[in-house]
């Protein structure tokens, strides 16, 4: 089977919907870069029809650009889907895709992920930052809960440090079978939790030590107090998927809420804010 291989200019912060929107139409292989997104589908279902929903899309997202197509062998695609997700430490973390046999050193935490597709791999900058932040967080013996747990990176990686239990969830319906099977290739299956939908699927009297939200401004807005309400008095919120030219209104939001900003860290355009929720 062939393979084409598209190349789209693209925001980062408009990835993610764009990939979903393209796996409605059986794209399933993508890689995601800054301002550049690359997607693959098998060649028989890159029709007049999918090529007419993508220009349309390409008009609703700002800036948003097609670049290039190219036919790809289906040996080519595999060889060179392993040689982009490679290895890599990650704080106390080394993170590596399934297919490799590299080692991590003595004193790493081993964390292994199928990808499925390239996003919640570690490579994206808000997946660095929210595992460098769990380095320095205490996260043992305690309840986490994920929002937009992707391929479950951040909720297996928290029970890998300690915790005893955690919760994702996820509307992107490959995140529930992708987050499951990566839970149970790291060990760790009895202890995460990996739920289809959005914050409905979190029970009123959940409550949680850590709360951790990498998904994106518009999301984040709207479902932090769904996070602040959901998390104990004294406990860790992380939130990022966040633009540094963010940062002024996430802070306006944050005033209302009974939360103290602990820390701020940041990698190239990029942003997570660490919280504390305090007594209202």
């Amino acid at each position: 089977m062939n393979y084409i291989k598209l190349v789209f200019k693209l925001k980062d912060r408009y990835q993610e919907p764009f990939i979903a929107e393209l796996m409605e139409m059986d794209f399933y292989g993508f890689e995601q870069f800054d301002n550049r997104l690359i997607a693959y589908v098998e060649k028989p279902r890159y029709n007049d029809s999918n090529r007419e929903m993508i220009e349309q899309m390409i008009g609703i997202y700002p800036d948003a650009e097609f670049v290039e197509t190219e036919d790809l062998e289906e040996q080519n695609w595999n060889q060179e889907w392993e040689k982009s997700i490679q290895p890599q430490v990650i704080g106390q973390f080394f993170v590596r895709p399934t297919w490799s046999t590299v080692t991590p050193s003595k004193g790493q935490i081993l964390v292994e992920i199928d990808p499925k597709m390239a996003f919640g791999t570690g490579y994206h900058a808000t997946t660095r930052l929210m595992l460098n932040q769990l380095s320095s967080i205490d996260v043992s013996g305690k309840k986490v809960l994920d929002a937009g747990t992707g391929t479950g990176i951040l909720a297996i990686a928290t029970v890998k440090l300690g915790a005893k239990k955690a919760v994702g969830f996820d509307v992107d319906s490959w995140s529930e079978v992708n987050a499951t099977e990566n839970a149970l290739i790291n060990n760790v299956g009895d202890q995460v939790d990996i739920r289809f939908g959005s914050v409905e699927q979190v029970k009123d009297t959940e409550i949680f030590d850590v709360t951790l939200a990498n998904i994106n401004r518009n999301v984040i807005l709207e479902i932090i107090p769904f996070l602040v309400k959901h998390t104990n008095i004294g406990g860790d919120i992380c939130l990022t998927g966040l633009l540094n030219t963010d940062e002024d209104i996430i802070r306006e939001v944050l005033k209302i809420h009974p939360v103290d900003i602990v820390e701020q860290t940041r990698e190239d355009e990029w942003i997570l804010f660490h919280l504390k929720k305090i007594q209202a």
